[in-house]
């Protein structure tokens, strides 16, 4: 299992591949595991990958060469042995620095081993003397997303933000078919199973599972009965007022989520266009309605930055879930938080680009959601000011929409910014527009 596991973090961390492709690529390719050392392969690579920071601070106390210059394969090992250290207590230290000794020769040769092995020694006969003096290593994020969060929101806000990370970890969240089957029968079907969980905060039809390393073994996958999404990703649909008989599209739609959100309201009738840039983007949206059953639905390879003439003011609703930082889901995707601030100021721009293509596809009296994944002003608030002031759209209250709780004065001006740690879900904005009638 280290070996694969190797493969997931040192591909994520030295590749800047994605964790979550690198995970399932070997469950296909090693269809026998047993549920036990999935398990164990997800809590080791994917723990690893969330705490690198951390484990990069403790290294560098007991090794002359920091872990920025070490070797990639070296710097792998070390940062995996040290979590099975100090986060996986199945794990003897003896059998973590022994499986560390045998991965490194393996994958480096036989030079860095008495290296690997003394570092790891010499850090266990002074595990209690160590300490992390900076708040941004303790949590685990890179000191500019994290000065980012302490200028936006203040010390003690910053610090749940990124503690929040970590919180999430091992957690999936599904959505029931309400046209499918009941909450309540459902919950019958995860008894029956031995499955955790527990009801969403937000929505009725929401489940948070624990533990649970490969969704297809879960009940009623084949059948439809749930797909994949996390409560705050539930905004923008539930956020639309979509009614059975309404024209969506979906302009950026992989993995489907929304997309397929949006057919269960739809209930059969009206119509769903769901597109995205490339085609195996589309294939996968593709697959996971198909799983679903709906038929009034077309998924289609479109760039959003592309006018489309032939649909101009056909869409009752336009779910505009563009592509951003994704600060907001680092808890579900930890690799995003090591490039996260890289990428936020050119985004916007694309964004805006974006929208101002997917407008004219809109009815007059229509509905324009946007949402992201992130907590970035620039990707947010700002995009819906130009929107309103370059567009003349309008916005409208979500209070009618939301659940109670999440209800405030933001809420009643059209937007809503949802804050990892201070709400209970992952980072996400989602604001309601509607275009002027003629």
């Amino acid at each position: 299992m280290r070996q694969y596991a190797y493969d997931i973090v040192y591909g994520t961390l030295e590749m800047n591949k994605h964790s979550d492709e690198l995970f399932h690529g070997v469950l296909r390719d090693n269809p026998f595991l047993e549920q036990k050392q999935k398990s164990f392969l997800k809590r080791l690579s994917f723990g690893t990958i969330e705490r690198a920071i951390e484990m990069d601070a403790r290294i560098d106390q007991f090794s002359k060469i920091p872990t920025p210059k070490m070797e990639p394969p070296v710097r792998t090992v070390l940062r995996m042995a040290l979590y099975e250290i100090c986060y996986m207590e199945q794990v003897t230290e003896a059998a973590a620095c022994h499986e560390a000794v045998k991965l490194v020769r393996e994958k480096a040769g036989e030079r860095p081993t008495g290296f690997v092995n003394g570092i790891l020694r010499e850090y266990l006969r002074h595990r209690d003397e160590v300490a992390i003096k900076e708040t941004w290593q303790k949590l685990s994020v890179p000191k500019e997303l994290f000065d980012h969060f302490v200028s936006r929101y203040g010390i003690k806000t910053a610090k749940k933000i990124a503690g929040s990370f970590l919180d999430k970890s091992g957690e999936v969240t599904i959505h029931l078919d309400k046209n499918k089957i009941s909450a309540d029968d459902y919950d019958l079907l995860l008894e029956r199973e031995g499955i955790a969980w527990r009801k969403g905060v937000y929505w009725e039809e929401a489940r948070i599972l624990s533990h649970v390393p490969d969704v297809r073994l879960l009940p009623g996958y084949e059948k439809g009965l749930f797909f994949v999404q996390d409560e705050s990703s539930m905004l923008p649909v539930a956020c639309a007022g979509i009614k059975p008989g309404d024209v969506v599209v979906d302009i950026c739609s992989a993995p489907g989520g929304k997309s397929i959100h949006a057919l269960t309201e739809l209930a059969g009738r009206g119509r769903l266009i769901a597109r995205d840039v490339s085609g195996q983007k589309v294939e996968l949206v593709k697959e996971n309605i198909r799983r679903m059953g709906y038929n009034n639905v077309s998924a289609q390879v479109w760039d959003a930055r592309r006018p489309d003439t032939e649909m101009a003011e056909k869409a009752d609703v336009i779910l505009a879930d563009v592509p951003c930082s994704g600060i907001g889901i680092i808890g579900r995707k930890p690799e995003i938080k090591y490039h996260a601030m890289e990428n936020a100021g050119e985004l916007a721009a694309l964004q805006r680009e974006i929208c101002e293509a997917s407008l004219s596809i809109l009815k007059p009296g229509g509905v324009f959601i946007y949402s992201t994944c992130t907590i970035n002003r620039a990707e947010n608030e700002e995009n819906v000011q130009w929107l309103e002031s370059r567009f003349g759209l309008e916005r409208e209250s979500l209070d009618c929409y939301l659940p109670e709780p999440l209800c405030n004065r933001m809420t009643a001006g059209g937007m809503l910014q949802m804050l990892p740690g201070i709400q209970e879900s992952d980072g996400f904005f989602v604001a309601r527009l509607r275009k002027k009638a003629m």
